[in-house]
């Protein structure tokens, strides 16, 4: 995305909230088309589905999630209830493992695409259409999300290849797809800010 600090700024969105506070004035969201509603309601969904599925760990917060982001898992992550540990990679059969991990990245990358319909059908909303700034953040979360889970799967596949010679070229393939979906969501999610912005300064 264009700037770090908003992919930092964006967790603080802790849901969908229909009332945004932002310095200088106060906007009520009411009369919302029913793709922006949708558009929500599926960013929040996919995001409680990371956490439920154990794809992402948010023991660290939201801060947490944004430093994991940037950085990567600290080191004392592999002692934690990370997703490696909860599928087994470390020691668990490397074909049960990786069925797992083609498994989740299916669903993870499946949902995102979800998600990336609702955000396509704003931006192909009238431009009186208003682009809400709650829509523009919460698809913004949905993507960190899917791109920690992302992380996730890899740091499970590379523990699971340091232990077997197994072919591992199917998964690969798996997650190089859910790679390009995110590459994808992440246009959307820039287009969907520039229109927020234009709109916004076109009624200023």
């Amino acid at each position: 995305m264009r700037s770090i600090v908003l992919v930092v700024s964006l967790c603080f969105l802790a849901g969908c909230a229909t009332v945004s506070m932002v310095p200088g004035e106060t906007t009520v969201e009411t009369g919302l088309t029913k793709p922006q509603s949708a558009l929500r309601v599926a960013s929040s969904e996919y995001c409680d589905k990371t956490v439920s599925e154990g794809w992402v760990d948010t023991s660290g917060g939201l801060f947490g999630l944004a430093s994991t982001l940037l950085n990567g898992a600290p080191e004392e992550a592999a002692v934690r209830d990370d997703y490696a540990s909860r599928i087994g990679a470390p020691d668990a059969a490397p074909a049960i493992v990786l069925a797992q991990i083609s498994n989740d990245a299916t669903a993870a990358r499946t949902g995102l695409l979800d998600v990336t319909g609702e955000a396509r059908a704003v931006l192909a909303s009238d431009k009186e259409v208003a682009t809400s700034r709650s829509d523009v953040m919460s698809f913004e979360r949905a993507l960190v999300r899917a791109q920690m889970s992302y992380r996730s799967f890899q740091g499970a596949l590379g523990e699971v290849e340091g232990r077997s010679d197994m072919d591992t070229d199917s998964v690969d393939a798996e997650l190089d797809q859910f790679a390009d979906t995110i590459d994808d969501a992440r246009e959307i999610a820039d287009e969907l800010a520039d229109k927020y912005a234009s709109l916004n300064t076109s009624i200023s």
